[in-house]
Protein backbone atom coordinates (compact mmCIF):
# COMPACT_ATOMS: atom_id res chain seq x y z
CA UNK A 1 0.00 0.00 0.00
CA UNK A 2 1.40 3.41 -0.91
CA UNK A 3 2.23 6.13 1.59
CA UNK A 4 -0.60 8.32 0.32
CA UNK A 5 -3.15 5.49 0.54
CA UNK A 6 -2.06 4.76 4.12
CA UNK A 7 -2.40 8.45 4.94
CA UNK A 8 -5.92 8.64 3.52
CA UNK A 9 -7.02 5.41 5.20
CA UNK A 10 -5.55 6.50 8.54
CA UNK A 11 -7.07 10.00 8.52
CA UNK A 12 -10.55 9.30 7.12
CA UNK A 13 -13.06 8.58 9.90
CA UNK A 14 -15.31 5.57 9.43
CA UNK A 15 -18.67 6.52 7.94
CA UNK A 16 -17.40 9.97 6.96
CA UNK A 17 -19.28 11.94 4.34
CA UNK A 18 -17.65 11.81 0.88
CA UNK A 19 -17.15 15.59 0.93
CA UNK A 20 -14.74 15.13 3.83
CA UNK A 21 -12.34 13.43 1.43
CA UNK A 22 -11.26 16.89 0.26
CA UNK A 23 -9.99 17.67 3.74
CA UNK A 24 -8.27 14.30 3.91
CA UNK A 25 -6.63 14.88 0.52
CA UNK A 26 -5.39 18.29 1.67
CA UNK A 27 -3.98 16.76 4.84
CA UNK A 28 -2.24 14.05 2.83
CA UNK A 29 -0.97 16.44 0.16
CA UNK A 30 2.68 16.31 1.26
CA UNK A 31 2.61 12.50 1.27
CA UNK A 32 1.20 12.45 -2.27
CA UNK A 33 3.75 14.98 -3.53
CA UNK A 34 6.60 13.19 -1.78
CA UNK A 35 5.62 9.82 -3.25
CA UNK A 36 5.32 11.24 -6.76
CA UNK A 37 8.64 13.03 -6.43
CA UNK A 38 10.41 9.87 -5.28
CA UNK A 39 8.95 7.86 -8.14
CA UNK A 40 10.00 10.44 -10.72
CA UNK A 41 13.51 10.71 -9.27
CA UNK A 42 13.89 6.93 -9.32
CA UNK A 43 12.62 6.73 -12.90
CA UNK A 44 14.98 9.50 -13.98
CA UNK A 45 17.95 7.72 -12.36
CA UNK A 46 17.11 4.33 -13.91
CA UNK A 47 16.61 5.91 -17.32
CA UNK A 48 19.98 7.66 -17.06
CA UNK A 49 21.75 4.42 -16.09
CA UNK A 50 20.18 2.50 -18.98
CA UNK A 51 21.08 5.19 -21.51
CA UNK A 52 24.61 5.56 -20.17
CA UNK A 53 25.14 1.78 -20.23
CA UNK A 54 23.91 1.41 -23.81
CA UNK A 55 26.14 4.31 -24.84
CA UNK A 56 29.34 2.53 -23.76
CA UNK A 57 31.75 1.27 -26.45
CA UNK A 58 31.04 -2.27 -27.65
CA UNK A 59 34.49 -3.67 -26.80
CA UNK A 60 34.36 -2.50 -23.19
CA UNK A 61 34.24 -5.09 -20.43
CA UNK A 62 30.76 -5.44 -18.88
CA UNK A 63 31.79 -4.50 -15.32
CA UNK A 64 33.70 -1.46 -16.53
CA UNK A 65 30.67 -0.37 -18.58
CA UNK A 66 28.43 -0.77 -15.53
CA UNK A 67 30.78 1.28 -13.35
CA UNK A 68 31.05 3.98 -16.00
CA UNK A 69 27.26 4.15 -16.37
CA UNK A 70 26.79 4.45 -12.60
CA UNK A 71 29.48 7.12 -12.40
CA UNK A 72 27.83 9.10 -15.22
CA UNK A 73 24.50 9.09 -13.36
CA UNK A 74 25.86 9.88 -9.90
CA UNK A 75 23.98 13.24 -9.58
CA UNK A 76 20.61 11.55 -10.30
CA UNK A 77 21.42 8.76 -7.85
CA UNK A 78 22.40 11.26 -5.16
CA UNK A 79 19.18 13.24 -5.66
CA UNK A 80 17.07 10.06 -5.42
CA UNK A 81 18.86 8.74 -2.31
CA UNK A 82 18.69 12.16 -0.62
CA UNK A 83 14.93 12.43 -1.29
CA UNK A 84 14.33 8.86 -0.11
CA UNK A 85 16.22 9.43 3.15
CA UNK A 86 14.36 12.70 3.72
CA UNK A 87 11.03 10.92 3.17
CA UNK A 88 11.98 8.17 5.62
CA UNK A 89 13.05 10.75 8.21
CA UNK A 90 9.80 12.69 7.77
CA UNK A 91 7.76 9.50 8.16
CA UNK A 92 9.67 8.54 11.31
CA UNK A 93 9.15 12.04 12.71
CA UNK A 94 5.42 11.83 11.92
CA UNK A 95 5.17 8.46 13.65
CA UNK A 96 6.96 9.80 16.72
CA UNK A 97 4.72 12.88 16.81
CA UNK A 98 1.57 10.80 16.43
CA UNK A 99 2.77 8.62 19.31
CA UNK A 100 3.22 11.65 21.54
CA UNK A 101 -0.20 12.98 20.56
CA UNK A 102 -1.80 9.60 21.26
CA UNK A 103 -0.16 9.41 24.69
CA UNK A 104 -1.29 12.96 25.50
CA UNK A 105 -4.84 12.16 24.37
CA UNK A 106 -4.90 8.98 26.45
CA UNK A 107 -3.60 10.89 29.48
CA UNK A 108 -6.25 13.60 29.03
CA UNK A 109 -9.02 11.01 28.70
CA UNK A 110 -7.74 9.20 31.77
CA UNK A 111 -7.61 12.44 33.76
CA UNK A 112 -11.13 13.34 32.61
CA UNK A 113 -12.35 9.89 33.62
CA UNK A 114 -10.75 10.25 37.06
CA UNK A 115 -12.27 13.70 37.51
CA UNK A 116 -15.65 12.36 36.50
CA UNK A 117 -15.35 9.55 39.03
CA UNK A 118 -14.39 12.01 41.79
CA UNK A 119 -17.26 14.36 40.93
CA UNK A 120 -19.67 11.44 40.70
CA UNK A 121 -18.58 10.24 44.15
CA UNK A 122 -19.05 13.70 45.61
CA UNK A 123 -22.48 13.99 44.03
CA UNK A 124 -23.46 10.62 45.54
CA UNK A 125 -22.31 11.77 49.00
CA UNK A 126 -24.22 15.04 48.74
CA UNK A 127 -27.47 13.24 47.89
CA UNK A 128 -27.57 11.55 51.28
Amino acid sequence: MSTAARCIRRRRPAGAHPSSLLLVALACGPALAEETDLASLETRWHTCVRQAFTGQPLGMERRAAQRAALAACKPQEDAYVHAMLAAQEAEARARATSGVVARARDWALGAAGSARAVVGGLMDRLRW
